[in-house]
């Protein structure tokens, strides 16, 4: 293929076009997404349960939703801020505002649901609690647009990831001594033959080349620019270091700083060991109770969070358990918690910093997750959680739980969130539900506490106002 057409194809690659996968992962990749972070990794085998981050990060794999008049507005197009006691009456004090998309597609792998014995034991960080009464709330279009695979639509082109690659290098003094993009160059044109040989059109091929990834490898340590901007940098033992001067990374809305200490058993088995903490400090994926998770990621913001300037720290320290009835935490984190229970709420589910740990008791990761909420759409009103209540048990919710809601009496928790999904093409607020499934209790006590999302807009702002009618993602 001459290397103008080459050149000319590359756009999107399909990843069932992808001949050659990246085989070597990190166990630092557990963070949903959902927290945009959303979210490669040496990956454990964990139950169909899909643990979500309960803000953004947590995040489910859901179908893009056309929203072409949303994203040409970037502008706010609401009132400024409403007091919170100012809650509108009538349809005549509701300010006009453009109507809203729901999502309701949440992901085809297995369902969000939290193993415990008891409700207590999910704990979070969120700031909201059933006795704030918010009148309205903010709603941002995502900048982001990806497809059905959680691939970004458009991006940063071949050049730009390279060129992003170096400038990490540089900024932390790091030598390269390999750069090259994933696929190669050679490796799109091998798929773009096959395309071609499968009767593929020239259209079809352009929309299905793409260069996703670049990689700089140095010395001591790793880069990888993703194609919509995010960076991942993993660092050897004697680079560790550098793990302290991460705030350079804070213009990126997402970054990962891994370190990837192995340490091999007499056996041959390979753990990530990850980078130790001092003396004092438990941290790892079983077990750990809340307050070792507390001290340790207290420890950890102020080691390594400074280019936050939190003033007052909150934290998130979700766990669940396993099968097996251990206490499961993948990851803390850490977010501003000062200011206005609306700034707050914004900082849970938008900006903050994670830890994850190792099955060893070493640092496995460090992440950033701060989204990019400039294309305000406007403040919307929002209903209260007990109108949200009526609306679960008429059905209009969006769950991934495969049973129907199992009756009010199971009802344990009510909370408020922003999906933050890659594919959400809206960052708007809904009541997350967790209710009891009572034929889901397992025989050593454990129950599932299966989680069903009502959309917190009043319904006169939305497009489509979900009704469950049976279906399971």
């Amino acid at each position: 293929m001459k290397s103008e057409k080459l050149m000319d194809c590359i756009g999107q690659i399909d990843d069932r076009f992808i001949i050659e996968a990246d085989s070597l992962t990190n166990e630092a990749d557990s963070i949903p997404a959902e927290a945009g972070i959303q979210a490669g990794k040496i990956k454990r085998v964990r139950r169909l349960w899909t643990m979500r981050a309960s803000a953004g990060v947590a995040a489910a794999a859901c179908i893009i939703i056309a929203m072409s008049l949303l994203l040409n507005q970037p502008q706010q197009t609401g009132p400024d801020d409403l007091p919170d006691h100012t809650r509108p009456t009538d349809q005549a004090d509701l300010p006009d505002l453009p109507k809203l998309p729901v999502n309701t597609e949440l992901g085809s792998f297995g369902f969000e649901g939290y193993l415990a014995y008891d409700i207590s034991e999910l704990r979070n960080g969120n700031p909201w609690t059933e006795n704030n009464d918010l009148a309205v709330m903010p709603v941002f279009a995502n900048p982001h647009e990806y497809d059905g695979a959680g691939a970004p639509v458009s991006g940063l082109s071949p050049e730009e990831l390279l060129a992003e690659a170096e400038k990490t290098a540089d900024l932390f003094g790091l030598e390269i001594t390999s750069l090259y993009t994933e696929p190669t160059m050679e490796e799109i044109e091998r798929i773009i033959q096959k395309m071609e040989a499968a009767g593929a059109s020239e259209e079809e091929i352009r929309q299905n080349a793409n260069i996703y990834r670049a990689t700089a490898e140095c010395n001591g340590a790793k880069i990888r620019v993703e194609k919509d901007g995010s960076i991942d940098l993993s660092l050897d033992q004697e680079m560790a270091h550098l793990a302290e001067e991460i705030g350079k990374l804070s213009v990126y809305e997402s970054f990962r700083v891994s370190f990837d200490f192995r340490y091999k058993t007499t056996d041959g088995a390979i753990y990530f060991a990850g980078l130790p903490l001092p003396d004092g400090y438990r941290f790892t994926y079983a077990n750990t109770s809340y307050e070792q998770a507390l001290e340790a990621t207290q420890y950890l913001l102020a080691e390594y969070g400074g280019f936050m300037g939190i003033k007052t720290p909150g934290y998130d320290l979700a766990a669940d358990y396993t099968f097996s009835g251990d206490l499961n935490r993948i990851y803390t984190s850490a977010f501003e918690n000062a200011g206005s229970l609306t700034d707050r709420i914004l900082n849970y589910n938008f900006r903050r910093l994670y830890f994850s740990a190792t099955d060893l008791g070493g640092l496995g990761s460090i992440m950033y997750y701060n989204a990019d909420l400039s294309q305000k759409i406007g403040d919307y009103p929002v209903i209260t959680a007990e109108e949200a209540r009526k609306l679960l048990l008429e059905k209009h919710y969006i769950t991934s739980v495969p049973e129907e809601l199992p009756g009010e009496e199971y009802i344990a928790r009510v909370e408020l969130i922003y999906r933050t999904g890659r594919l959400d093409t809206v960052f708007m607020p809904y009541y997350r539900f967790l209710v009891e499934m009572p034929s889901m209790e397992m025989e050593n006590g454990l129950k599932t506490f299966g989680a069903f999302y009502v959309p917190a807009v009043r319904s006169e702002y939305l497009e489509n106002l979900p009704v469950w009618d049976g279906r399971f993602n």
